[in-house]
């Protein structure tokens, strides 16, 4: 996860606004991350992406086997290494950045760059490439 802000805006953080970014369906069901006002994540299937497919309960749970499976399903490989960049750059602004040959889906729309201004009142869905998973970017908590 990357900090947007300056060092001299380190006191000014604002921790009133952010974002909850979920993985729907049997893939991507349990793995959520919180984005805070000021910071940059990335999406993809690699562990080091801020959410990863390697870090989803469906994929940690399983057996070896399991995970083979997984990882030749057409919905996995949709999704790349690293696919969408992700960043909270205002209290009404998300900037929406695609990062893979495979394409980034938002509502339904393919999307190269944009940024949404009604993040913290509308949900919006993020699909991984035209099979990958789909992500909800909406307001809201994370329970702790």
């Amino acid at each position: 996860m990357m900090n947007l802000k300056a060092d001299e805006d380190a006191n000014q953080y604002d921790t009133e606004h952010y974002l909850s970014l979920r993985g729907l369906g049997e893939l991507a069901e349990g793995q959520q991350v919180k984005l805070n006002l000021g910071e940059s994540i990335v999406v993809g299937r690699s562990r080091h992406c801020d959410w990863s497919l390697r870090r989803a309960p469906a994929y940690l749970k399983s057996d070896a086997n399991g995970r083979n499976v997984i990882r030749h399903d057409l919905q996995y490989n949709s999704v790349s290494r690293k696919h969408a960049r992700i960043s909270y750059i205002a209290p009404d602004m998300v900037e929406i950045e695609n990062l893979s040959g495979n394409g980034t889906l938002l509502d339904g729309k393919l999307v190269d760059k944009i940024v949404l201004t009604d993040c913290r009142t509308v949900t919006h869905r993020i699909q991984l490439g035209p099979k990958g998973v789909i992500l909800e970017l909406q307001p809201g908590s994370l329970p702790l």
